[in-house]
């Protein structure tokens, strides 16, 4: 069997998890890292065996490219990996643009019969699907999803947000726990010289991300005190006399990266079905993120 040609989009806490887990995988191989031009200069341990570039024309041929870059990115990648035939994978997660998103996607990848496979991370993700299967068990109740808890936990997407903002120079978004499905952040900001602390609070405060909870923006020398690459979600349902929890806790990006690098096999299933287009993973059988050959491979331990 041919092994899944795989290419890692940017080089971040979740690239470097995606590359561990495409190890554990014996049906993926790793095509090759795409970087900034201005990062390519930089010697890393981890990237010594690996084909390292600006432009993934340059890569052999790769099947899937996995998104390891902000949300805000993902759209112009899909679009141009989709124009050169290659599926992709994202964990874009900004609820609200998502169904959006993926209806422009759809068209991107019926048009050059491809695949994509959307909101692939923790949430929108795993977090998605097992709310789905808790209103399966519980057809009418209620569910909440609370992240987070009393020590908070690191936000990938709020904080490469916070770092785009002219003034910062490092920072860290940390979500924590507020009652029952709310939530308030910490935003820790390590700043260049000469930055306005009052002008990047605000223009934290006035984005997407951050508009709906309350959120303290906080100056700091040394942000790796206050760093963390942890988080947890607590998800719960309670109707027709049926009581549903669900808790994930652990490092953010590596089980992000793990739920991406196994939606690259639902791409390379649906692109053999002829079923070009763009999905969320409530769209695709699970049963196509499994490793496996065979469908007795893929259901061992069912």
């Amino acid at each position: 069997m041919q092994k899944i040609s795989v290419a890692i989009i940017g080089w971040g806490n979740v690239g470097r998890g995606c590359k561990r887990a495409i190890k554990e995988c014996s049906d993926m191989m790793l095509a090759g890292v795409v970087r900034r031009p201005v990062s390519l200069g930089k010697i890393e341990p981890e990237l010594e065996d690996t084909n390292v570039v600006a432009d993934i024309s340059k890569l052999d041929h790769v099947d899937v490219a996995l998104l390891c870059i902000p949300s805000r990115e993902v759209p112009e990648r899909i679009k141009l990996y989709h124009g050169l035939g290659i599926a992709t994978v994202d964990s874009f997660d900004e609820h609200e643009r998502l169904v959006a998103l993926k209806r422009e996607a759809d068209i991107s990848a019926k048009a050059h019969k491809t695949v994509s496979v959307m909101g692939a991370g923790w949430d929108p993700g795993t977090d998605s699907v097992v709310r789905a299967l808790m209103r399966i068990v519980s057809i009418s109740g209620h569910t909440t999803t609370t992240f987070g808890g009393d020590k908070g936990g690191r936000s990938m997407g709020h904080t490469a947000l916070v770092k785009t903002i002219p003034g910062v120079k490092n920072a860290v978004a940390l979500t924590f726990a507020n009652g029952r499905g709310h939530h308030k952040r910490k935003v820790y900001v390590e700043l260049l010289p000469q930055a306005d602390l009052e002008a990047i609070t605000q223009a934290i405060k006035a984005d997407p991300y951050f508009r709906a909870d309350p959120t303290e923006v906080l100056a700091v020398k040394d942000i790796n005190k206050f760093n963390t690459l942890n988080h947890s979600v607590s998800l719960e349902r309670t109707g027709m006399q049926v009581n549903q929890n669900y808790v994930l806790a652990g490092v953010n990006p590596e089980f992000t990266a793990n739920v991406m690098v196994s939606a690259a096999r639902a791409c390379i299933t649906a692109k053999e079905q002829n079923a070009y287009g763009a999905y969320t993973l409530l769209e695709r059988p699970l049963i196509d993120f499994l490793p496996g050959a065979t469908l007795d491979e893929k259901l061992a331990g069912y």
